[in-house]
């Protein structure tokens, strides 16, 4: 359905004003038109779809010659590459878990992002450092790929680290529109551009030093 509705969208120009046929393998496009008691999403992609005029014809999927190209296209690197057998030594409660090589390029929100995608909590803290964290981490959230904060203003940002903060930063103080200014208008204009650092007046400060 949303393949229908992202076609017909892309070729609006053309299909605004002409009958179109729509082949499908899919028989049960045809009948999600007609279904009333519909999720929100579907009813929207049907309403987006009622200023064309347009049916569905159903083919099977053995007809259905460019799917199935698609699905068996060859490989032609498959007895150049080496085969390499899978890693099945990992223990399963690491899983999903945000890691990264050497101490330095970890990020500052590791712990964070671990506990939104799963559960993970870091072994060895006192009863002090767990109820700062499950104070801090309520303010966190995951949406694959980033984490995110809700900051104090209610504004939401997404959280850097490592070289891409840095560049980041470069370029609200020296960029073509940084304007050379101080540490704490420089950190606000990181700030205005929605992204969000634990250290950012820090390193703002040493930056323009």
């Amino acid at each position: 359905m949303l393949a229908v509705v992202y076609a017909f969208e892309k070729f609006r120009s053309y299909l605004i004003l002409n009958k179109s046929i729509v082949y499908t393998d899919h028989s049960a496009l045809k009948y999600l038109f007609a279904k009333k008691d519909s999720k929100t999403r579907l009813l929207r992609w049907v309403l987006l779809l009622q200023e064309f005029k347009f049916k569905v014809i159903d083919i099977k999927g053995a007809e259905n010659l460019a799917a199935d190209h698609l699905s068996r296209l060859e490989n032609p690197y498959k007895n150049v590459l080496d085969p390499k057998e899978m890693n099945e030594t990992f223990p399963l409660e690491t899983l999903n878990m945000v890691t990264f090589h050497g101490d330095s390029n970890t990020p500052w929100f590791t712990d964070f992002a671990n506990y939104h995608t799963g559960n993970f909590i870091v072994k060895g803290m006192s009863s002090q450092q767990k109820n700062k964290f499950f104070k801090d981490v309520k303010h966190y959230f995951w949406d694959d790929p980033y984490l995110f904060k809700i900051c104090a203003d209610q504004v939401i940002r997404r959280c850097v680290s490592g070289q891409e903060a840095i560049d980041i930063l470069k370029a609200c103080h020296s960029g073509p529109t940084g304007g050379h200014y101080g540490a704490n208008y420089t950190a606000k204009k990181f700030f205005d551009l929605e992204f969000y650092w634990s250290t950012i007046y820090q390193d703002a400060h040493d930056l323009v030093t």
